[in-house]
């Protein structure tokens, strides 16, 4: 990716490392909320920090997600995906001869930022030349030296801050009379670059000031559009939002969550990490509003953290949501130990203080409704103390189903076409063997042996002769290293419904 031109003739390039996704990993995770800046509805994918400030810009105070992002960097997460989240705002903009300079993003981030051009015509010392610089407050500045007038728009495309566009539609200009002013405006770049400029001037310089940006407030409709972008994408396991509960209210806000868990239900390839609403201030009140989201199954998607965090700001500490940084410890774990492991007992970096202590009774409340909490605790600092879903299941279970459907969906999906037999059987069989092996082989699985760990079947047991040619059953018995409860997944391989993954 072109960042820009830091000298004339130098252009800085960095190509990202290892950016092909990998739909198998279990770490990597996606923001939905609100940004400084950076496109509407688009999912986004950035492996530092960053690379999520320089497309989503730097944390300015008037949303959580910047913050919650950086916990998760910060805490060891790797990958994550952003979609930013935002209602119809506008874009800031500026007139400039047949052009429009207009922001990068809409938003009001852009307003009052100066575009500084200044054109060169020929000299002795070469041909024509446009120079432009970019000042944006909150923004380093950004410098396009030397760019030939024919350039200008294509070269301007790689600015992080502003885009050129003809105005679209404009009416052709009147003959100008002797004693007629020149257009405000100015002639095109192309007639500069002829250097037939009414002024006769070998230079011209302009310093524009965007104006006319606005941030709108999300709602349910922009939520939605987001929640259904996150599930297109193959690669998360691990899902946030850390805007939701200042964004919308009421039954809105726990429709939208319910929304979001009915995705990772449907796909069981991701965790939900939710936070208790800003609003919702007493225990009593999360308790109630985390067990009205749905029934147990819903539940078992996703896990909640509590209370809020106390980070570095500016200036002073800012309060944010936990998501973020609970999200960056699981990826970090899942690194070093599995998917497997608990995300529990481990230390949160990139924050110092929590934003409400609850009395011992309270935290009992808590952990008794399935939330989990993040503690301090002296000696270590902040901990993520608890590990199982809104369900009071287990997370590490839930995210070792995660990781199988992932695997399974890998080796089964090339198979989706192949019409039912017993070598088609046998070589499913073996195909998931060898995944449900390495995950036995990496300490995920119960047992001394294998045959204690997993069964696969798939014959004529639940593939009886009168089956559909074109359906392939296959189930799936797991036991997790601890506690020791079977996990059951069904598999149905059709050529008319592709490939199906179901928990039994």
């Amino acid at each position: 990716m072109t960042i820009g031109e830091a000298l004339p003739g130098v252009t800085l390039t960095f190509v990202p490392r290892g950016s092909q996704e990998e739909p198998l990993r279990t770490d990597v995770a996606a923001f939905l909320g609100r940004t400084r800046r950076g496109p509407l509805g688009v999912p986004v994918r950035g492996e530092s920090w960053n690379d999520v400030v320089g497309t989503f810009g730097q944390p300015d105070g008037s949303s959580a997600t910047p913050y919650a992002l950086r916990g998760f960097f910060e805490n060891g997460g790797r990958t994550a995906w952003v979609i930013r989240v935002s209602g119809p705002a506008e874009t800031a903009s500026a007139q400039w001869l047949q052009y429009q300079v207009i922001a990068s993003s809409p938003g009001a981030w852009a307003n009052g930022g100066r575009v500084a051009i200044r054109f060169q015509a020929s000299t002795l010392a070469g041909p024509p030349t446009v120079s432009v610089r970019v000042t944006v407050p909150g923004e380093p500045a950004e410098t396009f030296a030397g760019i030939p007038p024919s350039e200008v728009v294509t070269r301007l495309a790689t600015s992080r801050l502003i885009r050129l566009v003809p105005v679209e539609q404009a009416p052709p200009p009147a003959p100008a009379r002797r004693d007629e002013r020149p257009r405000p405006g100015g002639p095109p770049i192309s007639t500069l670059a002829e250097g037939s400029d009414s002024s006769g001037a070998i230079s011209r310089s302009w310093d524009l000031i965007l104006a006319g940006g606005s941030d709108v407030a999300p709602g349910q409709a922009e939520y939605s559009a987001a929640v259904q972008a996150q599930a297109d994408l193959p690669e998360p396991a691990l899902v946030a939002l850390p805007d939701l509960g200042a964004d919308l209210t009421g039954e809105t806000r726990g429709e939208l969550a319910r929304e979001l868990m009915l995705t990772a239900l449907t796909s069981l390839d991701r965790l939900v990490v939710l936070d208790v609403p800003p609003d919702k201030s007493s225990v009593d009140e999360a308790v109630k509003w985390t067990e009205s989201l749905g029934d147990k199954k819903l539940l078992s998607t996703a896990a909640a953290y509590h209370p809020a965090l106390e980070v570095p700001g500016t200036p002073g500490a800012r309060t944010v949501p936990a998501s973020g940084h609970v999200l960056g410890v699981i990826a970090r774990l899942d690194a070093e130990r599995g998917a497997h492991h608990t995300p529990a007992n481990a230390v949160i970096l990139e924050a110092v203080d929590l934003a409400v202590e609850f009395p011992e009774p309270q935290q009992v409340r808590l952990f008794e409704a399935g939330i989990n909490l993040v503690r301090c605790t002296r000696g270590r600092g902040l901990l993520v103390w608890g590990g199982r879903t809104l369900s009071n299941g287990f997370i590490a279970h839930r995210r070792l189903v995660h990781l199988l459907v992932r695997a399974i969906r890998r080796v089964a999906g090339p198979l989706v076409f192949d019409v039912n037999s017993p070598e088609l059987r046998l070589t499913l069989v073996r195909a998931l063997t060898s995944v449900l092996l390495a995950a036995f082989r990496a300490g995920a699985l119960a047992g001394s042996r294998a045959e204690q760990a997993f069964r696969v079947t798939c014959d004529e047991s639940n593939n009886p002769p009168e089956q559909d040619p074109g359906q392939v059953v296959c189930e799936i018995e797991v036991a997790p290293a601890a506690p020791m409860e079977f996990i059951r997944l069904r598999l149905v391989l059709g050529q008319d419904r592709d490939l199906e993954v179901i928990e039994a």
